[in-house]
């Protein structure tokens, strides 16, 4: 089980170091994949969209997996079982993610926070291009999103990591289930979303969050995601 992680050559060492340091505390082998900054957003984001489809297309590895760069594990062992399931059975698994702020809001979807990718599915499906799609400066598929609507389309079964909880105060509602948001804590990973977008000011709690996995601290996040609380 190898990750991948896709970066822009602005991003602090520090940060860089913080995430490797995370990966390397669980004994979990990334490599980073650098890409020249562009200063225009929407480039930016169908840039990771890009490198995605192109290693999926181009690697030697049966099963892909992909791991953001705001995104850091604390789970091995569930990471280890996904990753098995999906290559037995030739599918994918990652954290459960939506567009909430459109009428896609209840087309929950793998998102490429974490997510692997056995090659024959991404093939099975059509090589689905991982790239957003925007429609009037809005996103209207994120990236990665298109693999998982052709399996919904076509009946292929999948998995999604589903939230625990969420340290907000931003947050959004992942259709019938519960609720997400800034900094959210999945089974296997813990995702800040949109991190790069405050790369002169790191916030508190990303470092909060990094040193609790440094320091075999269990992450308990300020509101649990289900209605129902878990």
């Amino acid at each position: 089980m190898k990750f991948h992680a896709f970066c822009t050559d602005n991003i602090p060492s520090s940060l860089i170091n913080q995430h490797l340091e995370c990966c390397k505390k669980l004994n979990i082998e990334i490599e980073y994949h650098y890409v020249s900054y562009e200063n225009n957003f929407l480039r930016r984001y169908e840039q990771h969209g890009e490198f995605i489809t192109l290693m999926m297309k181009y690697s030697n590895e049966d099963v892909v997996c992909f791991l953001d760069l705001d995104c850091i594990p604390h789970n091995k062992d569930i990471l280890l079982k996904s990753y098995n399931w999906v290559k037995e059975n030739k599918s994918f698994c990652g954290n459960a993610q939506n567009i909430s702020h459109t009428k896609m809001r209840n087309h929950v979807y793998a998102g490429a926070s974490t997510l692997m990718i056995h090659k024959k599915s991404w093939e099975y499906l059509g090589s689905p291009s991982m790239s957003c799609v925007f429609e009037d400066g809005f996103t209207k598929i994120d990236t990665a999103q298109l693999l998982t609507l052709r399996a919904d389309q076509s009946g292929f079964s999948y998995r999604l990591f589903y939230p625990i909880g969420y340290d907000g105060p931003e947050e959004y509602q992942l259709s019938g289930y519960g609720k997400y948001g800034k900094g959210t804590l999945y089974p296997a990973t813990y995702h800040f979303f949109a991190l790069t977008e405050c790369l002169d000011n790191i916030p508190n709690l990303w470092k909060e969050r990094v040193n609790n996995i440094l320091n075999n601290q269990k992450i308990i996040p300020n509101y649990p995601s289900c209605f129902y609380e878990l």
